[in-house]
């Protein structure tokens, strides 16, 4: 059902919006991802929203109304204008982690509380894949999230602020690995053994289809291909997510995974998402053309300094690091780093800000 108060939601965020905050972070994230000086560490500092202050949606909400997905994603802008911390603002087409799945027959399935997935396809569908090629770029999920993306740029539209300063992030394009993952399923692992001219055609064809959707995406949006928007500006164009590959070895992932993950950087540049530990291959990504950050989600599998070191060296950007830092590492990482820090509630996210101004870091 629609909205009713939709705009005066949109009226209300329009007036918290500050405008040369806004410039001012855009700088400081600029320089930071640069690995130019910074006063401190560019850091979005999460806290709880209450309902009466913006509406909460679950995923079964927002998948079948663009209105309530359009307020979900404005949650977070509206947590970041109330407090002023280091966010810029983007919202996405939000429609989980199959998108790209689903454009080959994946089916999708929807949860409250978390992100929808895809399943993957029968075997008999999977030799079709192999056989036909990249689909239609509005096939499966792709057009609804298209006209969705559309829906958000004009929505904003009215609103001076809000259209110059909430940009337009890329649909979550998952990455090679991960979707030729969710396509062909868990057997997908035997593959490099049983079958490796088939895995190097679907990756193939996988990597084809998120470089014509995400073109298509920008002439939707107008937004340069070279820009993601939001907390990863100035990081290029794409995420790649790799979550699939953290089962892979050093080995397997530069034979088989890195070439596709470096055609899709090549052009517009962009950073590696992966959750999970990937120790046995995340240095071998430092090389890739056009990498300009890692965003290592589950930092306790690492010892930061060391990786911080190498990252330096590569000046590839450490970014949205999510767990404490020790202070041997704050008094280290002055720059080429952001973070999440994640505070109790609105009066403990204040306290972290004091912080992280007068330290650099939001840690205590």
């Amino acid at each position: 059902m629609p909205v009713d108060n939709l705009h005066d939601y949109l009226a209300r965020l329009e007036s918290l919006i500050d405008l040369e905050h806004v410039h001012q972070t855009d700088d400081l994230q600029r320089r930071a991802f640069a690995f130019e000086p910074v006063d401190h560490i560019p850091t979005i500092i999460h806290y709880p929203v209450p309902d009466d202050e913006w509406p909460a949606f679950g995923f079964l909400d927002i998948f079948d109304d663009q209105e309530k997905m359009l307020l979900h994603e404005l949650g977070d802008v509206y947590a970041g204008a109330k407090i002023k911390d280091d966010r810029l603002f983007g919202i996405r087409a939000n429609y989980g982690t199959g998108i790209i799945a689903s454009m080959f027959g994946c089916r999708t399935v929807t949860f409250e509380d978390s992100l929808p997935i895809g399943l993957a396809v029968e075997p008999d569908q999977l030799a079709r894949i192999l056989e036909e090629g990249v689909p239609d770029l509005r096939a499966g999920l792709a057009g609804r999230a298209l006209d969705t993306v559309a829906y958000f740029r004009e929505t904003l539209r009215p609103y001076p602020k809000l259209s110059q300063v909430v940009g337009s992030q890329m649909l979550d394009i998952q990455g090679p690995f991960d979707n030729a993952s969710i396509i062909w399923g868990s057997s997908i692992y035997l593959a490099f053994f049983d079958a490796p001219d088939k895995l190097r055609r679907l990756l193939q064809i996988v990597t084809d289809t998120i470089q014509q959707l995400t073109q298509r995406h920008r002439q939707v949006d107008g937004c340069p291909s070279t820009e993601h928007g939001g907390a990863w500006h100035h990081l290029g164009g794409l995420c790649v997510r790799n979550d699939s590959s953290i089962n892979l070895s050093g080995p397997q992932y530069e034979e088989y995974v890195k070439p596709f993950d470096t055609q899709l950087l090549a052009d517009v540049g962009g950073w590696i998402h992966f959750c999970g530990n990937a120790k046995q291959w995340w240095p071998r990504l430092l090389d890739i053309p056009g990498l300009k950050g890692l965003n290592p989600y589950q930092g306790e599998f690492y010892d930061l300094y060391s990786m911080f070191e190498r990252c330096e060296a590569a000046r590839v950007a450490i970014v949205q690091w999510t767990v404490p830092i020790a202070p041997r590492c704050r008094e280290r990482i002055r720059t080429g780093f952001s973070r999440i820090y994640f505070a109790r509630d609105f009066e403990d996210a204040l306290r972290a800000k004091e912080r992280l101004y007068a330290t650099g870091h939001a840690d205590a």
